[in-house]
């Protein structure tokens, strides 16, 4: 009976571990997931501003695009930032390469140009319009070495971008929110 016991935990656990091997086969990369996003998008785009701590919300739209090859994709943002700056335009060019990694390139007038690479991983994966992809990186935000993480979520015709960032030197090891963009899908192409 003994025998029978383990030998019936050896087959449950077996196959436990046939199904995890079929899930992760069946969800897609992040690049495959990312091309599912071309479209305009509009919504908010919300961020902790620095000097005043304080939490500002602005109208964003959004533009996705993936290019001939399938592998470059293009976003093309937009929000008005007051009667001072006026209409800000930000454009990345990003481009996955081998292992999940995402090289970007962020253009915005005034500014010099940002290049960074993601480490990217699917973390969670219902279907083509429900899942939840993670990218992170060692970067700098408020002019310090930090680490970065943005957690992108699709729920059907919603689009959730969570960046939060996390000093490198930080004590207590927490992740801290840096900025949010809450998209809705207005048509794809």
């Amino acid at each position: 009976m003994k025998s029978f016991a383990v030998l019936s935990c050896t087959v449950l656990v077996s196959l436990a571990s046939m199904a995890s091997m079929a899930h992760a086969a069946d969800t897609p990369s992040p690049e495959a997931l990312e091309r599912g996003l071309a479209g305009r998008w509009a919504g908010a785009l919300e961020y902790r501003d620095y000097q005043s701590n304080r939490s500002f919300k602005l109208p964003l739209t959004t533009l996705l695009s993936t290019g001939p090859d399938g592998a470059t994709m293009t976003r093309l943002s937009s929000f008005d930032d007051g009667p001072q700056t006026g209409v800000v335009t930000i454009t990345t060019v990003s481009l996955f390469g081998a292992n999940g990694m995402l090289t970007s390139a962020m253009f915005r007038k005034g500014r010099a140009v940002e290049v960074w690479s993601d480490a990217a991983r699917v973390s969670t994966f219902v279907d083509a319009t429900h899942w939840t992809v993670v990218y992170q990186r060692r970067g700098t935000d408020d002019n310090q070495a930090a680490d970065i993480r943005i957690t992108q979520t699709r729920r059907g015709p919603e689009l959730i971008a969570l960046k939060e960032v996390k000093p490198v030197d930080a004590p207590d090891g927490a992740f801290a929110f840096r900025n949010q963009t809450v998209l809705t899908l207005q048509s794809a192409p």
